[in-house]
């Protein structure tokens, strides 16, 4: 059997303007997990368990194209299964050859409980999920995952599996933190080419071995003082909703739009300048300052990106010597707060508390996507 695990995700800078080509954004992996378990089947089918959706031996056969499962499944099915299936139909046409296998995935690390209810905190589960699908599969196969080779393969056949079972959305920054782990730059790939490549009728394998366009990992090395303190909003946002939003806005203010994503674009290059330099009072400076663009780019989108909530939580660390901003897209999910200081870090916890915030117990994830022993 082999096991293999996938860290989740936190942008620190760089929100938004990432989703245009050349723009370099900060993400780090944080170390909320997605476990998959392959194994050998006993007959010649696929058989899938999702635990985290209760699903429990589902059969498939894969045509070479298609997975087909043996029954037919509701709507609510095809959903909980949709990233699994478009994972597994990736790794088989990379591979070419493959043989039977059994597949168990869960990240019960990726969900808290606050009030007897379980909730997803905006990790980005579900890239983990194919990063973690697509890494045991080849794993289960002979395949190396551990080498900088491996992992530029995995990301790729992960990237290409998440963008389009997501209906070519998103930048894939979550599938590069649940791939590499720890901080880096990353800039996107060039979606057009990606998906004129697919289309194309090229096999998943020339794509792969291909250079792509655009994109960029370069890790970042974390200091040793450095303090992650993320608080949860209690409420969940719909990242694509919001990207599709937002093209509406570069299509009706193409002007304006370009001015907010360079400005966002050119602090996120001050930061990394400030990172390598060590300074660590001028990277705090530039990551409230983004939080100052993400919020003039929700009030002229009219992208709700900038809660209330999210708001108080970037305001709170502020006050207490932490840069606070929101991470990701917005519109709810995760706030976090970055500084240097073991005590400010807590005075930002007790602040959050306090204001009636969940504190989220994460923290930056060295490892990328790698075997469970």
């Amino acid at each position: 059997m082999v096991k293999v695990s996938a860290p989740g995700k936190l942008f620190l800078s760089g929100e938004w303007s990432i989703l245009e080509v050349g723009n370099p954004g900060i993400v780090a992996a944080v170390n909320k997990r997605v476990y998959v378990d392959v194994s050998d089947s006993t007959d010649e089918k696929i058989h899938i368990t999702i635990r985290d959706f209760d699903i429990h031996d589902l059969k498939a056969g894969f045509d070479g194209d298609e997975l087909k499962f043996e029954r037919e499944l509701n709507e609510k099915e095809k959903q909980d299964t949709l990233f699994m299936k478009a994972s597994i139909e990736t790794a088989l046409k990379y591979l070419g050859n493959w043989k039977p296998f059994k597949i168990e995935s869960w990240g019960e690390e990726t969900v808290i409980e606050i009030e007897g209810k379980k909730k997803k905190v905006g990790f980005g589960s579900s890239a983990a999920s194919v990063v973690a699908v697509i890494a045991g599969i080849l794993k289960f196969h002979g395949e190396d995952i551990e080498s900088a080779q491996a992992k530029k393969k995995i990301y790729k056949l992960a990237a290409i599996t998440h963008y389009f079972a997501q209906g070519k959305v998103g930048s894939a920054f979550d599938v590069a933190a649940s791939t590499y782990g720890g901080v880096f730059v990353y800039q996107r790939f060039d979606p057009n080419w990606l998906i004129d490549k697919v289309e194309s009728g090229m096999s998943l394998r020339d794509i792969v071995e291909q250079e792509w366009p655009s994109f960029k990992v370069e890790p970042l090395e974390i200091p040793e003082d450095f303090e992650l303190i993320i608080g949860w909003t209690k409420q969940s946002a719909s990242t694509s909703a919001m990207v599709k939003q937002m093209r509406g806005f570069k299509e009706s203010s193409p002007e304006e739009y370009k001015k907010i994503y360079d400005n966002i674009a050119n602090l996120v290059k001050e930061i990394i300048a400030a990172w390598k330099e060590r300074d660590k009072e001028r990277i705090l400076q530039l990551l409230r300052k983004n939080e100052e663009y993400l919020r003039e780019l929700g009030q002229k989108s009219g992208v709700n990106i900038e809660t209330e909530d999210l708001r108080k939580l970037s305001e709170l660390a502020n006050e207490v010597g932490a840069a606070g901003k929101l991470s990701g897209a917005g519109g709810g999910d995760c706030g976090i707060a970055v500084c240097f200081d073991k005590e400010i870090g807590e005075a930002v916890e007790e602040k959050w508390k306090e204001a009636g915030f969940y504190i989220v117990n994460a923290t930056v994830d060295r490892d990328g996507v790698r075997t469970e022993n």
